[in-house]
């Protein structure tokens, strides 16, 4: 966490633009929610941004110097795998939410468990999306097949579970300080979790593989 608050007192005027166009397209998808509910399913339109940030911020973990173009280039470039993901952000957590409330509903012993392994799977959710954003956007990956790089965020939470955990009960922790903060979620938030991740995420499944942990350019 230290080394991405560097990253980003370096990079800030790259970034928070970034987090900023991020935060403005969030704040339309809240409003459109807040006159017709379904529109809420935009809300996976979201992961483009989230696509170029974290574009930006692997490149900065990679060594590479960084601009706000290559936000721009990042949501291009990953437009696809960043929908693909989204969509199955909001439709599971969606389905995995839901299911906890109705098993708490119901009551009985039947409903605590089905509710337990509704929170589990969202958990897990969670730290999939943890591992899988780093990686499908690392540019020493970009030219492995999606299904591949998916493969290895499943592969990095199975073989660090705990630290995994961690770091994705602390990213979660920023997110929801952030909201009540709604300022600082619009301008840096995002920017800064996606380098905490990163940070340590590349390394991480690096080391898994047995690759270098070097710039691109070597």
């Amino acid at each position: 966490m230290r080394e991405a608050l560097s990253d980003f007192y370096f990079n800030s005027w790259r970034l928070v633009p970034a987090n900023v166009v991020w935060g403005g397209l969030l704040l339309l998808v809240i409003t459109a929610a807040a006159f017709w509910l379904p529109l809420a399913a935009l809300s996976a339109l979201l992961a483009v941004p989230v696509a170029g940030i974290y574009r930006m911020a692997a490149l900065i973990q990679r060594g590479e110097a960084v601009g706000f173009a290559d936000f721009i280039s990042g949501m291009r470039q990953f437009a696809g795998p960043a929908l693909a993901l989204g969509v199955l952000a909001v439709v599971l957590g969606t389905v995995l939410t839901a299911n906890i409330f109705i098993g708490l509903e119901v009551g009985s012993l039947l409903g605590w468990v089905f509710s337990a392994f509704a929170l589990y799977g969202n958990i897990g959710l969670a730290m999939f999306l943890v591992a899988a954003w780093p990686i499908i956007v690392d540019p020493l990956r970009q030219e492995v097949p999606l299904r591949k790089r998916l493969w290895l965020a499943v592969v990095l939470n199975f073989a660090r579970p705990v630290r995994m955990f961690v770091l994705t009960a602390v990213l979660v922790a920023l997110l929801v300080v952030s909201t009540v903060l709604l300022a600082a979620l619009l301008t840096i938030s995002l920017a800064y979790i996606s380098l905490v991740a990163t940070r340590y995420v590349l390394p991480a499944i690096d080391r898994l593989e047995r690759r270098p942990t070097v710039p691109v350019e070597e």
